[in-house]
């Protein structure tokens, strides 16, 4: 276990996909509009525990640093293609099964679902290529 690279990678990993969930958001509602803390089931803004959701990005990054030192060495290619390779990984595992199970049974705008999407297909390639470049460095 490398600890020092996962800890690396949990925060520029974290960062990253902050930017990236800012970004798409509001690229999301440049073309559908929406306001997430109007949707059902969220908490209000003023609630002291919806902090903690602005903590998702780095458990994320934290919890997939520790998934790729542990495949990182059964991914096939230079560091593009190993980024890109467990972004798409990510994609799979993460957005596709979030995004059908909140459309199957929430009612959420449309705008929140592209972001999502935004951010599974930029995002995680762009937090896999972080990972592997990060773990092609010695630090």
């Amino acid at each position: 276990m490398h600890g020092k690279k996962i800890f690396i990678a949990a925060l520029a990993g974290g960062v990253l996909l902050t930017l990236c969930q800012v970004v798409f958001s509001w690229m999301a509602n440049a073309v559908a509009p929406y306001d997430i803390f109007a949707t059902g089931g969220m908490r209000y803004a003023t609630d002291p525990i919806m902090l903690l959701f602005f903590a998702y990005p780095f458990v994320l990054a934290f919890t997939s640093s520790l998934v790729f030192d542990t495949v990182e060495k059964a991914l096939d290619g230079q560091t593009l293609r190993k980024g890109i390779g467990f972004g798409v990984i990510l994609l799979l595992l993460v957005t596709i099964p979030s995004l059908f199970v909140i459309y199957t049974s929430m009612e959420y705008p449309a705008g929140f679902y592209l972001a999502n999407l935004l951010t599974g297909v930029i995002g995680f390639p762009l937090l896999g290529y972080l990972y592997a470049w990060i773990w092609a460095r010695e630090w």
